[in-house]
């Protein structure tokens, strides 16, 4: 019986994946989707639950390095608070034809749009804070178990029930070990991606690793406090460049304190940034403590 089918008459396409029936109307509006596919809302046959059904853009379909990928991304059975939970994966056949990824429904929205609606208090920045620390758990999860992410930014950030956080989209993450498409070009996005990411050649002298991620967290967690990204531009090739070049600007919504603590999470050379997310998280909370006043400093010292 093939995994995939399609009753006459009904608009609902039948995936059968891990022993269990899932289905949902291509005719529908997708509910999201990026350069490798097309998300739609499906369901479980048997119990109604809502999820999330990931058709990788046919004209990728066959390529089988993307393939390969689709099968890592829907591999990745992670179980953590922040993390979007995959189901599985299908296909027509083995090696060809559609791709399908499933993973558990996240109702939420981009974490960008959530910002945009907070209202401008004095703690806003750290609000937007307390979001990049579930992301950074979820970063230090699955860089324990040695997966790079590669593709932290906004849209990849959903605010879930306005409170939880969940990380999605790990259909570029790559298992630090290596494997079959480790050796590829540039894959990213370019608002958001270390130098290495854009130097990245065959000869992997440019290892992409978690402070990869960290970097990119650092560049959206600048976005988010300002409204703008540091270094984008109409023209791709300037926005690459800008990031090999460029350190975040100044900007008066973002604490001095704070700015400098992203300025080294996005620092151009890898050893010189935060190696981990617990080190990158402890020096958030460390950046959001006030500076001491000159005057505060003197009394302490005389406390001495």
């Amino acid at each position: 019986m093939s995994s995939i089918f399609q009753r006459p008459g009904d608009p609902y396409l039948y995936l059968y994946v891990e022993r269990r029936w899932y289905c949902y109307d291509p005719s529908e509006t997708p509910i999201g989707g990026g350069s490798m596919g097309t998300v739609y809302r499906g369901y479980d046959v048997e119990t109604k639950e809502r999820i999330a059904i990931k058709r990788v853009i046919d004209r990728y379909a066959n390529n089988s390095m993307i393939r390969e990928r689709a099968k890592l991304e829907a591999s990745l059975a992670f179980r953590h608070q922040n993390l979007v939970e995959m189901i599985g994966y299908c296909e027509y056949e083995n090696g060809q034809g559609p791709i399908f990824i499933l993973s558990k429904f996240v109702n939420g929205e981009n974490v960008d749009k959530f910002i945009a609606n907070l209202p401008d208090t004095p703690d806003r920045i750290e609000k937007i804070c307390r979001i990049a620390y579930m992301v950074l758990d979820a970063l230090e999860y699955i860089h324990e178990k040695g997966v790079v992410h590669r593709d932290i930014k906004p849209s990849n950030i959903m605010v879930e029930y306005g409170s939880n956080v969940r990380l999605m989209d790990l259909g570029i993450a790559r298992m630090n070990s290596g494997n079959s498409f480790s050796h590829l070009g540039f894959i990213g996005t370019p608002q958001y991606s270390a130098p290495e990411q854009i130097l990245r050649d065959s000869t992997g002298t440019t290892p992409i690793n978690a402070s990869t991620d960290i970097y990119a967290l650092g560049i959206t967690l600048y976005e988010l406090m300002t409204g703008a990204n540091p270094f984008e531009s109409t023209v791709e090739a300037e926005t690459l460049m800008r990031q090999m070049r460029d350190i975040l600007p100044d900007n008066k919504k973002i604490p001095k304190k704070l700015l400098a603590v992203l300025r080294k999470a996005t620092a151009k050379n890898q050893a010189e940034r935060y190696q981990t997310a617990a080190e990158f998280r402890a020096a958030i909370e460390e950046g959001l403590i006030p500076s001491k006043s000159l005057w505060q400093r003197f009394v302490n010292w005389l406390k001495m």
